[in-house]
């Protein structure tokens, strides 16, 4: 089994899978290999970091039908989603609103308070993606070959038989490790013929006198 981890930008299935090939290839220095397949039920993903954001917020509220311009009906900070606000203006409106039973009671106010603060948010920045891939696989076994000579009545004749000696690709015979040999039996062979021809010819001679 072989246990892949990579980075994503996304969590959702479809993007990870995107990164994760079906299958994929496995060899090791000591000369293991083979293909292994991805393992659908054991990817999963999580978060890799988090990152933060601040951004500014303002909330308006209205004050209506206030007696006059006067800041103190305003309050100085409000709540806002947990978020506590400041005052930073006020814009005031005149109401010019009728009476209760047709007495006038002067102008009324309206007053329009804006409020500013601050929201912080987190973000995930990546995720991590774990999978294992599984499979078999076998160890490379190099192709060996033996040169063997075995002489026969015609000459000597080269055979090819596999043994444990290396026929990697780089491999080339040296046929001087053949044929010297050879060549040294050939002339051994030439030097006790003729010695044989000259001792048979010198008993002919003599047997003639």
């Amino acid at each position: 089994m072989e246990t892949v981890t990579l980075e994503s930008k996304n969590k959702d299935m479809a993007s990870v899978l995107e990164l994760l090939p079906q299958q994929r290839e496995f060899v090791t220095s000591d000369g293991l290999s083979g293909t292994l397949t991805l393992q659908l039920d054991t990817v999963q993903v999580e978060a890799s970091g988090y990152g933060s954001s601040t951004r500014a917020v303002n909330v308006t509220r209205s004050y209506p039908n206030l007696a006059g311009q006067d800041t103190s009906y305003i309050p100085k900070t409000i709540q806002d989603g947990g978020r506590t606000l400041t005052l930073q203006d006020i814009n005031w409106q005149t109401d010019n609103t009728a009476s209760l039973d047709g007495h006038d009671m002067g102008d009324r106010f309206t007053a329009v308070a804006t409020y500013s603060g601050s929201a912080t948010s987190s973000y995930v920045k990546g995720y991590t993606v774990t999978a294992n891939y599984t499979g078999t696989v076998s160890r490379i076994a190099l192709n060996k070959t033996r040169y063997v000579a075995i002489f026969e009545g015609g000459g000597p004749t080269v055979d090819i038989i596999p043994t444990e000696a290396d026929s990697s690709p780089g491999f080339q015979f040296q046929w001087s490790y053949v044929l010297v040999p050879l060549g040294l039996l050939a002339l051994a062979g030439g030097g006790m013929g003729g010695a044989l021809f000259l001792k048979r010819r010198h008993e002919s001679e003599e047997g003639a006198e």
